[in-house]
């Protein structure tokens, strides 16, 4: 008996996987993890590592908006301690401060124009 091939969508590809790790992504994405890396850690695998990975890609999707939420809270973590540092007088938090306003000026820029 042969198995014939058919193809699967993203979103049934997507379907692979529940909402059970939204929370541990927007805790990964805080730390700075690729999408890749969060399966690593969570030991996804297979069709399951495919899944999550597709959800973080989709604008609107639980775990993309968990990812991104993440990401930005992470960075707001950062910004917030080199602000406290920045006013105590510490130069070198003032510089990384200011350096870190340029670039995720630029990124800003970059997402609106590309999504990237």
């Amino acid at each position: 008996m042969e198995k014939s091939l058919t193809p699967v969508t993203g979103d049934e590809r997507a379907s692979f996987i529940g909402e059970q790790y939204v929370s541990q992504v927007r805790t990964f994405g805080a730390l700075g993890y690729t999408p890749s890396r969060i399966c690593d850690v969570l030991g996804l695998r297979g069709k399951e590592k495919t899944a999550l990975t597709l959800r973080m890609s989709i604008p609107g999707d639980a775990y993309h908006d968990a990812y991104r939420n993440g990401k930005a809270l992470g960075e707001y973590n950062v910004d917030a301690e080199l602000a406290k540092k920045a006013e105590k007088g510490d130069v070198e938090a003032i510089e990384t401060l200011e350096t870190r306003k340029k670039e995720r000026a630029v990124k800003d820029l970059r997402n609106q124009l590309f999504g990237v």
